[in-house]
């Protein structure tokens, strides 16, 4: 037999045992209380995955946001969430995102606010590795990248930045347990940015991307994925990004400015 039809046969039978063998799949993620990743494991993004990779043993490794990205990229774990769509070049991106955060501005009552062009050219701080301003070039932000929105918030009330951007349940968990902070601050919504798991940039990770996509779209058409943001009292902001696919022209921001969940 010749050795590129060997090749191919092998290749072949690999994919096949891959594609067919129920594996292990370990997902790196930051817990994002109260309600989409949580160490109970309850999470609605760990349901969400729970229900894509049923055949599959899906186990979750918390860690930073930072960290789970650099052990996907060293091999060390299958994907991580959640990402923005092409966040990093080296990674794998399915069509379908599975959420979107609503990205907020947070600024001093003094402060001037007239929308998005409110922000360029201004001094603008976020949390290292979210990379606002990849998808917001045209605003030509100064970018202050921060460890968290803490030292962000402190940044903002000492006059050293005008704004700060941050997605909505993160500023409102963190306002929560400063409250103090509420009056002192003003919210206002800015877009939606689409979420979507990344995966390693192997063979493995294109068949879980590939596996990925099919079910997602499955789950959207019959409802569950609406029903399981639902079932936790939380918007199923996906409805505000009219195809929820990455090949939207669009492109991975819906600009918003009346949304503001409930909580």
């Amino acid at each position: 037999m010749r050795p590129v039809l060997v090749s191919l046969l092998w290749l072949l039978w690999s994919l096949t045992c891959i594609a067919r063998e129920p594996g292990r799949i370990l997902v790196a993620t930051a817990v994002w209380p109260p309600n989409f990743t949580v160490e109970t494991g309850l999470g609605i993004y760990q349901q969400v995955l729970k229900q894509v990779y049923a055949d599959y043993k899906v186990e979750f490794l918390f860690t930073t946001y930072a960290r789970s990205k650099h052990l996907v990229r060293e091999g060390k774990a299958d994907l991580w969430l959640a990402s923005y769509l092409a966040e990093e070049a080296w990674a794998l991106y399915p069509v379908y995102p599975f959420d979107a955060d609503l990205i907020c501005v947070v600024r001093l009552p003094h402060s001037a606010w007239q929308g998005a062009q409110s922000l360029k050219h201004e001094r603008v701080a976020w949390i290292a590795e979210y990379s606002f301003n990849q998808y917001l070039p045209e605003l030509d932000m100064q970018a202050y990248e921060v460890p968290d929105l803490q030292v962000a918030l402190r940044m903002l009330q000492a006059g050293r930045i005008g704004y700060v951007l941050d997605d909505w349940w993160n500023i409102q968990d963190h306002l929560g347990q400063h409250p103090a902070m509420q009056s002192e601050l003003v919210l206002a919504p800015l877009a939606l940015l689409r979420l979507y798991p990344g995966f390693q940039p192997t063979l493995q990770g294109r068949l879980l991307a590939e596996h990925w996509d099919v079910r997602l779209a499955s789950m959207m058409d019959d409802g569950s994925l609406r029903a399981i943001f639902s079932s936790a009292g939380e918007p199923f902001l996906l409805e505000r990004c009219p195809s929820g696919r990455q090949d939207d022209k669009q492109g991975p921001l819906c600009f918003v400015s009346d949304l503001q969940p409930a909580r």
